[in-house]
């Protein structure tokens, strides 16, 4: 048990998440989480039947509803899991063919060129691939749980950003919001969520004086 986290408290609460999420109730461990989860929440989604999630400290921080929406989005990964593979996978091949081609047609290119080649081309459908998997399971959220948990997590996400090795992939907390059409929600009560988005679109409009 970790102070201000009761473990079993989040089992619990993961697997109510998991039963709307038509999932196994996933086994909760208290444990090391990279510093670059910063809201320290671990899911192990790969490789086995029933997903692990692991506990940080960083998860202490967070306000009650803002953890219970960052085990959603953990249930809606392990739900979407497959999707991403099938996507990436494609997208590998692609870039390895595309760079068979080129090096057939520049053959006095230098060996290192191709080499860098694959590398950008691999790094580019890796990044592009998981934003759409985060975007896609954000969208799952808002559909199983409705907007508010989501919201949840964004404003969590502004306060604790994520370091620079997860920014390069992870979308920024309002680009997330617009693509899961959660602004309608935050339009409509804009003091409740005052630090999640700085979009003119949202923000608070000025009371005005009464008149005499």
């Amino acid at each position: 048990m970790m102070p201000g986290v009761d473990i079993a408290d989040v089992e619990t609460t993961a697997g109510r998440l998991a039963a709307e999420f038509g999932i196994r109730p996933p086994k909760v461990t208290a444990g090391w989480v990279p510093r670059a989860m910063r809201l320290g929440v671990r899911a192990k989604i790969y490789g086995r039947r029933r997903m692990r999630l692991v506990i940080g400290p960083a998860a202490e921080r967070l306000e009650p509803d803002e953890l219970d929406g960052e085990l959603a989005v953990a249930m809606a990964t392990y739900r979407l899991r497959r999707g991403f593979l099938a996507r990436l996978l494609p997208g590998y091949a692609a870039v390895v063919v595309l760079n068979h081609i080129l090096v057939a047609v520049i053959a006095k290119a230098p060996g290192w060129v191709a080499q860098a080649t694959v590398l950008a081309g691999l790094l580019t459908v890796l990044i592009v691939t998981y934003r759409n998997f985060v975007y896609r399971a954000d969208r799952k959220v808002v559909d199983v749980l409705g907007a508010g948990p989501l919201l949840a997590v964004l404003e969590a996400e502004r306060r604790h950003p994520s370091t620079w090795i997860y920014l390069w992939a992870t979308p920024h907390a309002d680009r997330r919001a617009e693509r899961a059409g959660v602004l309608p929600r935050v339009a409509e009560h804009p003091e409740e969520h005052a630090d999640l988005l700085d979009l003119p679109a949202v923000a608070v409009p000025a009371t005005s004086a009464p008149e005499a």
